[in-house]
């Protein structure tokens, strides 16, 4: 009676053979396993799967995932060792088996891009893709030189050589992104239904666990946020057109199922990063104006006031090592006013003084 072999034991045998550790009882295990495994793959594919698995299988072969690279160099140095044409079966059987376990085991984490439509301009064999699988934050270096930080669970497809006339990338989950200049050629980040284009930056794109919106906050530059046209179908209604720009500070939320797209200002602002004098954190006695105005130059935030009286108002204290949130609240309770963030800038509200 033959025996039915697990996943696990497939995923082991496989990883032997790739190392030339399988006897010769392993082998044959192996290649009755992929005999059955092809009669329950062609049983379950209608024709249009079958070229879907065809047309997907060479993007996901050639993907940057060491195990992957180390089955097709060890099948090819079989192939080229020893002619006998079983090698070439076996050598086929892994690739299909490969595939077979990246694009049909719903449960691993291996199956990317199966329901993802692709925007980058570039031919898939060219493409590099990346997920990072550990818990912590890898960096990642373009072929321009940026740098992209992608968070644990998150996944990146972009060219091996980016093209004269646009860098592209596609992204699923959360990265932060330090752009090299080059205003010839932009930069663009698909992510969902989103489009972020910049010339050279830094900012963060991430996913909300929550509700699933899209963020973009800016931490230097300019950028400007859209949607994508061409992940929508025929039957959804126009994509919006205007997007928006963001500067340092600001962020983008997308939701995607209402399609509303809206602005504001990032938990935790940071300096901007020019190369200026310290400015001054200690005030004795300086209008609110005065003070507003330093602090929308360190964080390029606009700060605005209610009502003019609130201008007239002083403070003195010392703001050094404070988040710029916490300067606020020491301001205001000074002079018995509250601030409120409104869309990208802050506003002062308060009775004022005379």
């Amino acid at each position: 009676m033959k025996r039915t072999m697990d996943k696990k034991e497939i995923q082991e045998l496989l990883y032997r053979y790739r190392y030339g550790e399988c006897s010769q009882d392993e082998v044959d295990r192996i290649k009755l396993w992929y005999d059955s495994l092809n009669e329950d793959v062609s049983a379950e594919l209608d024709e249009q799967d079958k070229q879907l698995l065809e047309n997907r299988l060479l993007l996901r072969i050639r993907e940057n995932i060491t195990e992957t690279e180390s089955i097709h160099a060890a099948i090819e140095r079989r192939i080229w060792w020893k002619s006998p044409l079983w090698y070439a079966g076996i050598a086929a059987m892994l690739i299909i088996s490969v595939t077979y376990f990246l694009f049909f085991d719903k449960g691993t984490r291996y199956s990317l891009l199966e329901n993802e439509q692709v925007f980058i301009n570039t031919p898939a064999d060219k493409l590099i893709i990346k997920e990072n699988k550990t818990d912590q934050a890898i960096s990642l270096v373009l072929d321009d030189k940026s740098v992209v930080t992608l968070s644990p669970g998150s996944r990146i497809v972009y060219p091996a050589k980016f093209n004269s006339s646009v860098r592209d990338v596609q992204l699923t989950g959360d990265a932060f992104f330090e752009i090299a200049r080059n205003p010839q050629v932009p930069f663009y980040v698909y992510s969902g239904r989103l489009i972020t284009r910049v010339l050279g930056t830094s900012f963060r794109i991430k996913t909300n666990t929550q509700n699933k919106a899209l963020e973009v906050e800016v931490v230097t530059g300019k950028v400007s946020v859209f949607e994508n046209k061409r992940a929508f179908n025929k039957m959804d209604s126009a994509a919006i057109d205007h997007g928006v720009v963001l500067t340092p500070n600001q962020r983008a939320i997308y939701f995607s199922e209402s399609r509303h797209l809206t602005t504001g200002l990032v938990a935790t602002p940071v300096k901007l990063q020019v190369k200026q004098a310290q400015p001054v954190q200690v005030f004795n006695n300086i209008s609110l104006l005065e003070i507003a105005a330093a602090l929308q130059a360190e964080y390029g935030i606009e700060i605005v006031f209610a009502n003019e009286g609130m201008e007239k108002c002083t403070f003195t204290g010392d703001l050094s090592d404070m988040p710029l949130y916490e300067k606020m609240d020491l301001i205001c309770k000074s002079n018995l006013a509250e601030y409120e963030v409104k869309g990208t800038r802050i506003l002062i509200n308060g009775h004022g003084c005379d």
